[in-house]
């Protein structure tokens, strides 16, 4: 197998490997999440934040719109999820094209990183517009259980 084939490949199984990692135990794979306590109040779970009561929110009566929210939620994780999984081909090719000795055709070189780097904008604003889109629903279907 070539060298360059081996480095990418290792690249990015410990790469996805460790992004899968932190995003499972510090996020158990939910950036956005909910419940509702005892109390009926919500509590918005949103990353790394502590998860807090919204307080005077009485939710008991909303399971409609709490479904909608939570599956709005869902779609968002997904998509992290999805990004969380593409970004590691990035990092091993960007690691393989950058190493001077396996890239020594210079015009090689150029090419390829032409090529990456358009797909990867191209990936990443594909993200960003879902991370907004995503955003608003979720907004939206908030904003439809809290008032």
């Amino acid at each position: 197998m070539d060298k360059k084939i081996r480095m990418w490949i290792t690249i990015f199984s410990i790469s996805l490997l460790a992004l899968l990692g932190i995003y499972y135990f510090a996020f158990d794979f939910q950036y956005l999440d909910y419940s509702v306590t005892e109390e009926g109040q919500f509590v918005l779970h949103e990353g790394l934040n502590e998860p807090g009561a919204i307080v005077n929110s009485d939710v008991s009566d909303k399971q409609d719109s709490l479904s909608i929210l939570g599956s709005y939620m869902d779609q968002f994780n997904k998509w992290v999820l999805v990004f969380i999984c593409v970004i590691p081909f990035f990092m091993a090719t960007y690691a393989v094209l950058f190493n001077d000795q396996l890239m020594k055709d210079a015009l090689k070189k150029k090419k390829y990183l032409s090529i990456t780097v358009i797909a990867n904008v191209t990936v990443l604003s594909i993200f960003v517009y879902q991370w907004i889109r995503s955003i608003e629903l979720v907004n939206d279907a908030y904003h439809n259980v809290m008032f």
